[in-house]
């Protein structure tokens, strides 16, 4: 009888947990979504092209090589920043390759 009775209190507390917290949290985010400030949706979109890299393979020479009558061709993946007008700013290698392999003929 008392374990049914805990159980019972333990029940009734998390569900008024559930259905306290939620309201609560709805609260706080509408007090950050009025306090953010509106900013211009042009310059947002500036500041991210020049922010947000792509993501590119480009084509290693140097690694490629034949195994097992295959000819192996090797791609390293690179983060290229650039610029409004598109030119590469910065250039950086990441550990991803892609292999592909032919039959050699």
């Amino acid at each position: 009888m008392i374990r049914i009775l805990g159980l019972s209190v333990l029940m009734l507390f998390c569900i008024y947990l559930v259905y306290a917290y939620p309201q609560i949290a709805q609260k706080n985010v509408d007090v950050e979504t009025n306090a953010t400030v509106q900013e211009d949706p042009e310059t947002n979109e500036d500041i991210f092209e020049s922010i947000i890299p792509d993501f590119e393979y480009l084509h290693e020479e140097a690694l490629d090589k034949e195994v097992d009558g295959y000819v192996v061709v090797t791609y390293r993946e690179y983060e290229i920043h650039r610029d409004k007008a598109g030119n590469i700013i910065k250039q950086i290698p990441t550990s991803n390759y892609e292999y592909i392999r032919y039959r050699s003929y």
